[in-house]
């Protein structure tokens, strides 16, 4: 099993759509996190089984909400970079933080 490392903007990253969610939906930010926790425990089993975007960095899509989470493999760590909104940016996606 890998080591998670989340990143203090993905920590970020999450926190704000929590909020926004919760608040246009009560309830639904809820959902997102048990999203995001799922998405975490398939990330410390296999890694490497989701998409590579480039030479350094893969994502895994997150079910039901328009998300993605960037990550690397370095050894046996994961590092989550960022929790990332489809519609945003895709530059900002790789931010070290």
């Amino acid at each position: 099993m890998y080591q998670l490392v989340i990143k203090p903007l993905a920590l970020e990253m999450v926190k704000n759509a929590y909020r926004w969610y919760e608040q246009e939906q009560p309830g639904i930010g809820e959902v997102f996190l048990k999203e995001i926790d799922i998405c975490y425990g398939k990330l410390q089993l296999s890694p490497d089984a989701y998409r590579k975007i480039n030479r350094t960095y893969r994502q895994l899509i997150v079910s039901r909400f328009p998300y993605v989470i960037a990550y690397q493999i370095i050894k046996n760590e994961v590092i989550v970079y960022s929790v990332f909104h489809t519609s945003r940016n895709p530059r900002q996606k790789f931010k070290r933080s």
